[in-house]
């Protein structure tokens, strides 16, 4: 679902490239880092894997720096919706390096847009096996095991994140999605009200909240709710609410 949850990859891309070997005092060198790391987005997806992979086909990095320069790439074929070299980007980052929790959770988003969510979960799986401290995995864990109708285990997850990080409009979002889901409207409502006050525009838990309302027989308030939602962005339902089997 890279319509909302994008946003969580570049945090992972600026901590992972935080922690490279300082390269060696080449200019070259140092400009493709700087190309590869590409802070904020600033230079574009295209210069960001051309820099790359001129650091992978040079032959001097580390095996970490490689594994990081592997993931960075990735994150530049994900931003450009090629999930097919994302992928292979991120898994060649997780055979140099088993315990890169930052490349298990990028391909996790990755197999997700393309598709494959049991695979997207087998990587969060890993993700939070090497790091417990994650809210952003199990928030998106829980996105993932809703999707694929597991709903228990995703509350599970969702609570599991808000624990580790409270009050976050999109695990409201997601924990709501997932009451909804349930058949618990109450929770859901409470959780959607909460994710509103956080984040008034956001069009996810503007439409839940207007199908919490409908259900409830509040039906004017909640086709207020989703045009609001459809407003912000037409295909709230489509790509979002129909991925879950919600009517």
């Amino acid at each position: 679902m890279k319509l909302y949850r994008w946003y969580w990859l570049w945090g992972l891309c600026l901590v992972a490239a935080s922690v490279f070997d300082p390269p060696p005092a080449n200019a070259q060198q140092s400009q493709n880092w700087t190309w590869c790391v590409n802070k904020g987005k600033a230079l574009g997806m295209d210069v960001q894997i051309k820099g790359c992979t001129s650091l992978l086909q040079g032959g001097k990095e580390s095996r970490r720096n490689r594994a990081i320069a592997f993931n960075n790439r990735g994150l530049g074929y994900y931003e450009k919706e090629d999930y097919v070299h994302a992928i292979a980007d991120f898994s060649a980052a997780i055979r140099l390096d088993r315990g890169y929790a930052d490349a298990f959770e990028n391909r996790a988003s990755a197999y997700s847009d393309n598709g494959d969510h049991d695979r997207a979960v087998a990587d969060y799986n890993e993700s939070i096996h090497i790091s417990q401290k994650n809210p952003v995995a199990f928030n998106n864990r829980c996105d993932e095991l809703l999707i694929i109708h597991q709903v228990n285990a995703a509350i599970s997850d969702c609570n599991e994140s808000l624990r580790q990080r409270p009050n976050h409009a999109n695990t409201m979002m997601h924990r709501a999605n997932a009451y909804l889901v349930a058949g618990d409207l109450k929770k859901a409502m409470a959780d959607y009200d909460v994710a509103l006050r956080l984040n008034p525009k956001d069009e996810w838990s503007l439409y839940g909240r207007g199908l919490v309302k409908v259900k409830q027989g509040n039906a004017a308030a909640g086709e207020a709710d989703m045009a609001a939602a459809k407003a912000i962005n037409p295909d709230v339902a489509k790509v979002l609410f129909a991925t879950y089997g919600i009517q």
